[in-house]
């Protein structure tokens, strides 16, 4: 029998002490966003990746290619990817936020999660957030 009351006696204690643990959930970290200073200015990076179809005969399946988009405020970004850097302005847009170079050959426009972007004519439809 005392077999029996140690093992009441520690199932009572670890049911005592479950009442007592607290679960703090993780912060959500969806939007994936670094903001820093330049010279006094704040600036917000985001990632994005579009998704490219490849014919058949350059390759099956589908590849994605990444941009940075730096904004400095809500009037200016930059568009950021391999060939370079291009300085963007915001724009009018009926939906969303529409940023677009000078010359018009390099567009971003976003709408929640997903995006347009054209770079030197070519566009990319198929743009996410990265998470």
């Amino acid at each position: 029998m005392t077999c029996s009351k140690s093992f009441l006696l520690t199932v009572l204690s670890v049911a005592l002490l479950a009442g007592c643990t607290t679960v703090e959930e993780k912060p959500n970290t969806d939007n994936i966003a670094t903001t820093t200073s330049v010279d006094g200015v704040k600036v917000t990076s985001v990632a994005y990746k579009c998704r490219i179809d490849q014919s058949e005969s350059e390759s099956q399946g589908q590849f994605e290619k990444p941009f940075l988009i730096e904004y400095s405020g809500q009037e200016q970004a930059m568009l950021v990817e391999r060939s370079g850097s291009y300085p963007l302005t915001r724009v009018e847009s009926a939906s969303g936020s529409k940023y677009e170079s000078v010359d018009g050959m390099q567009i971003f426009w976003e709408k929640g999660d997903k995006a347009t972007i054209t770079l030197n004519h070519e566009t990319f439809n198929d743009c996410f957030l990265v998470k």
